[in-house]
């Protein structure tokens, strides 16, 4: 990262990043999360900078944060127009996955979460690959996709488990 970059993100930190997360708050409504998303974005920018020069750290820190939030509502509001899909109470959900063999649920806490979303929904809520569409807001290619990379990925984690299991 160049010199005057870095100095360019101690001065914001310094003068203008309560400020930015006072707006972000103010955009989003969520105090703890602008903290939160501004604090990402500070890391994102310094693992992988954007392509092109900013010249603003302040506009592009709130727009980028504001994002993250709001990708974070639209995430949250997808999970819960599949849940009332379900038309089953969160709280049987919860324990019903309490009876799930503890490799299969270690196994899918480690799939991407859109892989998880439909894994579960198919496999474990018994859900047709349309529904979980309509749920999700996804066409159904996209589902079977999921479906299809998520299985994949399970079998592999699960025939590393029983192979554990045996030496």
């Amino acid at each position: 990262m160049a010199e005057n970059v870095r100095l360019d993100l101690d001065v914001f930190v310094a003068t203008e990043y309560s400020k930015v997360v006072a707006a972000v708050s103010l955009i989003t409504g969520n105090r703890q999360g602008a903290e939160d998303a501004v604090q990402d974005a500070i890391v994102g920018f310094l693992a992988k900078p954007p392509a092109h020069p900013v010249t603003n750290l302040a506009a592009w820190f709130t727009v980028v944060a504001s994002n993250r939030i709001k990708d974070g509502y639209r995430s949250e509001a997808a999970r819960q127009r599949a849940v009332a899909k379900l038309a089953m109470p969160v709280e049987e959900m919860t324990d019903q996955s309490e009876l799930l063999d503890c490799d299969v649920r270690n196994a899918l806490l480690q799939l991407p979460i859109r892989q998880r979303q439909v894994c579960t929904l198919h496999y474990l809520m018994d859900q047709s690959v349309r529904t979980i569409a309509e749920g999700l807001g996804v066409s159904e290619g996209t589902v079977k996709t999921q479906l299809h990379r998520g299985r994949k990925a399970l079998g592999a984690r699960l025939s590393k488990e029983v192979h554990r299991g045996l030496a």
